[in-house]
């Protein structure tokens, strides 16, 4: 019975980090993320705004898979990304230091004021102020569950046995806690599993220290396991482990007389003591961390090289379901993901009009290959954001994941385009190159340039979510459509009596005019969110010569699609 409680006081505490790193989240969002970057471009910076990342994202896994996401969607380097990590893990020991208050007899007030907010009131500051509050009220229940319960298991003389054995086998105590950490994926329901024990009178402040310890070096592996993908991700979470083992080692090393010495050396109980032991502790490796992170990175280099454009291999999915704990982050890497298909769509358009321009026909299968990637992402992106949840996502966030869903088909539906349309078309055109007008020739550089630079535009206006960006591009979405007509209007007046018509050109024409009617939908999902638009979402449909979006031809591009 006494295990069953303790699980359930873990779970507890599990649960209670899941909810306050929820309305945390819901509070700030990908703000945090932004100024993360910002801030990272400075080793000082970059430490105290981790602080402040520890303080509003308190879980040890969050922490690591947000300084991975981080690394990956930018340039900053592993060792200028530690300084960050340095200063979140001491932000993370502030949840653990609220643990040692004794505020376990009032998690009801915690409960019933968080569960309010969160289920009946309607703001996001509001419903995210009350899952901080519900987060915080399930951890100060476990604590209690888990002192209630280690009192009464001290009352039988195995139990106390078993756990005075334990305290002669610190390297075991040491090795267990990072393992516990790194299952449960939080370092502080480790730490508070142990404050609980020592309480109660189960745990000694001796093996409360290696115990700290071990779930310190949990934070560590998980990192190793989020970021195992990159060459910087490695290099991050190795010097992470490498700094935290080192100084846990000579604290081990040094034995049980200095292990009490750190749980004696300031006032307080056991409690109080260890939780300051894991603040210090962290508070120690970030100062003597900083001033020599050159050094580290290079040694970072050599221990795990960078690879050779040969040994590169881009892996076919980033998104991490770690993420889908952090709805905001799940959403960024999912911004990521979609950017990642706009890229696929830029290389299969050169690819695509080589095959047109230079006869070179081998190419269909890089095509086909591109197309497929493309349809992979969006499906697998698809099931990513489906799982996240309405009600941990604010009214934005909801609109917002609704778009990318949405613009994730409109790009499917123009990698279509590209494949069947033109490459379709590429063969009997290219046989009609020589015969083509120069002027003809000249008009569709032009508009594969342009829509080139449409794509590159998109990818941005994804990122940046500009809402002047968004309405620019749907002007320009206009103009291209004036541009088309003009187009189509110079080729007749250049045709000479009796000349039939180029329908190939016709063709690869219309179909350009498609795809950037498609790639502007992004602009209506981003305009939609900040609700200052004067232009309809219908709008996309607007220009007389697209009515096949809205028509039988849009609708057969639509089935056309995988399932």
């Amino acid at each position: 019975m006494a295990l069953l409680n303790l699980a359930s006081a873990i779970i507890l505490i599990l649960l209670g980090m899941r909810y306050l790193r929820k309305g945390l989240d819901r509070l700030f969002g990908n703000r945090l993320v932004d100024w993360l970057q910002e801030t990272a471009k400075n080793r000082y910076k970059a430490f105290l705004s981790g602080m402040v990342a520890g303080l509003i994202s308190p879980s040890s896994s969050a922490i690591a898979v947000l300084s991975v996401e981080i690394l990956n969607q930018s340039t900053l380097t592993a060792g200028r990304m530690l300084a960050v990590v340095l200063g979140a893990n001491v932000g993370l020991t502030v949840i653990v230091q609220l643990i040692t208050f004794d505020l376990q007899d009032f998690a009801g007030v915690f409960i019933v004021a968080g569960g309010l907010g969160f289920l009946f009131l309607q703001r996001a500051i509001f419903r995210g102020t009350g899952q901080i509050l519900l987060g915080l009220g399930l951890i100060f229940l476990a604590m209690s569950i888990i002192s209630n319960t280690g009192r009464l298991a001290a009352g039988s003389q195995d139990m106390r046995v078993l756990f005075s054995i334990i305290e002669h086998y610190p390297w075991l105590v040491f090795v267990s806690a990072a393992l516990l950490a790194l299952a449960l994926q939080s370092s502080t329901a480790c730490i508070g599993l142990g404050i609980g024990l020592a309480k109660a009178g189960l745990v000694s402040g001796i093996a409360l220290v290696p115990w700290v310890l071990g779930a310190n070096l949990g934070i560590g592996l998980t990192m190793m396991i989020a970021g195992w993908a990159s060459i910087e991700g490695r290099r991050l979470a190795l010097a992470s482990i490498l700094l935290k083992g080192a100084a846990a080692l000579l604290i081990l090393i040094a034995g049980s007389q200095f292990a009490s010495y750190l749980m004696t050396a300031l006032p307080g109980g056991v409690d109080r003591n260890a939780a300051d032991l894991n603040t210090f502790f962290n508070l120690a490796i970030g100062v003597l961390a900083l001033p020599a992170l050159t050094p580290i990175s290079h040694g970072l280099s050599y221990l795990v090289p960078s690879q050779s454009l040969e040994e590169q291999d881009e892996p076919g999915i980033f998104l991490d379901p770690l993420l889908l704990q952090t709805p905001s982050l799940a959403l960024s890497q999912a911004v990521r993901e979609e950017s990642r298909i706009l890229d696929h769509l830029r290389l299969m358009l050169r690819t695509v009009w080589t095959i047109c321009s230079q006869q070179n026909r081998d190419l269909k299968a890089k095509v086909e290959d591109l197309f497929g990637r493309v349809v992979a992402i969006q499906a697998a992106l698809k099931d990513y954001l489906e799982q996240i949840a309405d009600e941990n996502l604010s009214d934005e966030d909801i609109n917002w994941r609704f778009s990318l869903l949405d613009y994730s088909q409109e790009l499917v539906i123009v990698a279509t385009l590209m494949k069947r349309d033109i490459v379709d078309a590429a063969i009997p055109y290219s046989k009609l190159t020589k015969d083509l007008r120069a002027e003809d020739s000249s008009e569709l550089e032009n508009i594969v340039t342009r829509t080139l630079e449409r794509i590159h535009k998109a990818t941005v206006l994804l990122m940046t979510q500009d809402v002047r960006m968004a309405n620019r591009f749907i002007q320009e979405k206009e103009e291209i459509s004036d541009q088309y007509r003009s187009i189509r209007r110079r080729h007749l007046e250049r045709l000479s009596p009796g000349q039939k018509l180029d329908t190939n050109f016709f063709d690869l024409l219309n179909c350009f005019r498609r795809i950037n009617a498609h790639l502007t939908s992004v602009a209506y999902g981003i305009i939609h969110l900040t609700g200052d638009s004067n232009t309809s979402a219908g709008a996309v449909s607007s220009d007389p010569d697209e009515s096949w979006l809205s028509g039988e031809e849009g609708g057969e591009h639509r089935k056309s699609l995988p399932a």
